[in-house]
């Protein structure tokens, strides 16, 4: 055995050539997302000049397929991370976006939940209240709100404003986190229910959604309006209730979160309307959101 040939280290020369394996595969990887990113911008040409220049359904169902491939030694969480930040990323290309995210003075706020789902580089602005959130999207100020699912005897009910925006500019469309991770994981602090993503789009089928419905009445008691909702062929998860003003007489605004996809067209709305005749005065989907992963998919 030749002197220099024993002073080579079998394991440093290993280490040596899979190190230049990861390099020259970092290498690919940034070349993909420079022809990513040229071809985004040709999108971004060919696309007619929408509010927003976001598809959540769309990336909805390409993290679902990219989560269903095998994923050998990936660590979990991984996938939806690097996509949601490169999805955030590349819509920043397409236009300028903003978000108002809903953080309570004495509450624990969404800031992080949201900051892990639109990436490090998407303005966000904080809006002291659910309220306050949608208020900017309305007058122009931001393009998405952040805010907390919507619960009983809420002092900052935000979605009593969207039912009275009769034109339903407004919906709801994503829900966030799109993944649901095990404690200790992603940027959260402290532990907080998923939140709602609302703005000036409607979602779109991705073949695994939930849906809002909202209704204006007079004369419809809850236990009625649970049944006619089942009656027209709705399957409520859960049903909220707002007073539209004071007294017995006062409309009452309903929230019904529905399975499956609502879309604006649907026929079910139609065979609602028929059955609550006169006492409805106002009906119309209220958007919804493509149901999330779950932890421990492996």
């Amino acid at each position: 055995m030749s002197l220099k040939s024993a002073a080579v280290n079998p394991d440093k020369q290993a280490l040596a050539d899979l190190r230049a394996q990861i390099d020259r595969i970092d290498l690919a990887l940034h070349d993909l997302l420079r022809n990513r990113a040229d071809i985004v911008e040709r999108v971004r040409k060919l696309k007619s000049k929408n509010h927003l220049h976001i598809r959540p359904g769309r990336e909805a169902q390409m993290l679902r397929a990219l989560t269903g491939r095998p994923q050998g030694k990936l660590p979990e969480g991984l996938i939806v991370r690097l996509w949601r930040e490169m999805i955030s990323a590349f819509t920043l290309q397409e236009g300028g976006f903003k978000v108002a995210v809903t953080v309570p003075v004495k509450e624990p706020g969404l800031w992080d939940m949201a900051r892990d789902y639109y990436g490090a580089f998407t303005p966000l602005i904080e809006a002291p209240s659910a309220v306050a959130a949608v208020k900017s999207v309305i007058a122009g100020k931001t393009d998405v709100a952040v805010v907390p699912f919507p619960k009983d005897g809420d002092k900052d009910a935000w979605w009593p404003l969207l039912v009275g925006d009769r034109k339903s500019a407004l919906t709801v469309f994503a829900t966030l986190p799109f993944e649901q991770l095990k404690a200790g994981r992603g940027n959260a602090r402290n532990p907080a229910p998923a939140a709602l993503a609302v703005g000036k789009l409607y979602p779109e089928l991705t073949g695994d959604d939930r849906s809002f419905v909202t209704l204006q009445c007079v004369h419809v008691p809850e236990a009625e309006m649970k049944r006619l909702l089942a009656k027209a062929g709705y399957k409520v998860l859960r049903m909220l209730s707002h007073s539209a003003g004071r007294g017995a007489s006062a409309p009452v605004l309903y929230l019904a979160e529905t399975e499956g996809y609502v879309g604006r067209a649907d026929t079910r709305l139609s065979r609602l309307k028929a059955m609550l005749g006169s006492r409805l005065q106002h009906l119309a989907p209220l958007g919804g959101y493509a149901v999330p992963l779950k932890a421990g998919r492996r």
